[in-house]
């Protein structure tokens, strides 16, 4: 067996969501002075590579906790969508990287921008799906979408039209992705488990990739 960690880890000074701030990681107490060692940990739910739930944007919209746990396992399938910089990503985009999706539960999109993480630009024109596109995925029957970007629609958006069409159906959105590049272009075994929190519109997430 083979995992691959498709996840970047919460650390202070790292990247975020403009607007947002930074995550705080503190050493509380050591294993020479107290016995044992513990952090605390101040951060957004939306930090790092994380998981939204519909609740993020949608007034009505489930909560990760009211998803049913089968929403974080399954199949996924990684979209080579490197040649989409500087323009939307259209359903033939998708289509030369898998042309039948019912057999996959997850659509990952390796935009390589998390090439740019940690850098300004990481945070702007990176590719995003066309209206057209998020219908086509939201009427597939998936549970969830994932990017390799800080979001799925424009930074700088207002009303987030691609999220709300993809929390329509149900799905879950996972942001700041890594190493799809890793994992071939074969469909793959994926878990994605947001932190456990009640009422819970989104979380920093685990994300693997399984491999034979």
């Amino acid at each position: 067996m083979r995992v691959i960690d498709l996840g970047w880890p919460i650390q202070n000074g790292m990247i975020v969501f403009p607007g947002d701030r930074e995550p705080s990681v503190e050493l509380k107490t050591t294993v020479e002075a107290d016995g044992f060692r513990s952090s605390m940990l101040h951060t957004s739910t939306h930090t790092g590579t994380h998981m939204d739930a519909p609740a993020h944007m949608v007034a009505d919209g489930k909560f990760m906790d009211e998803l049913p746990n089968e929403t974080f396992f399954g199949f996924a399938q990684v979209i080579d969508a490197r040649a989409c910089a500087g323009r939307k990503i259209e359903v033939a985009d998708i289509k030369k990287s898998v042309d039948d999706v019912r057999n996959v539960d997850f659509l990952l999109f390796d935009t390589g921008w998390n090439e740019k993480w940690g850098k300004e630009e990481y945070l702007y024109d990176f590719p995003i799906l066309s209206e057209d596109a998020a219908k086509w995925i939201a009427a597939q029957q998936l549970k969830g979408i994932g990017f390799d970007t800080i979001s799925i629609d424009p930074v700088d958006s207002m009303d987030n039209p691609i999220h709300k069409i993809i929390f329509a159906k149900n799905m879950v959105v996972i942001e700041n992705l890594r190493n799809l590049e890793k994992v071939g272009e074969k469909p793959f075994c994926f878990v994605a488990l947001p932190i456990s929190l009640k009422h819970q519109d989104g979380g920093p997430t685990r994300a693997m990739a399984v491999l034979d």
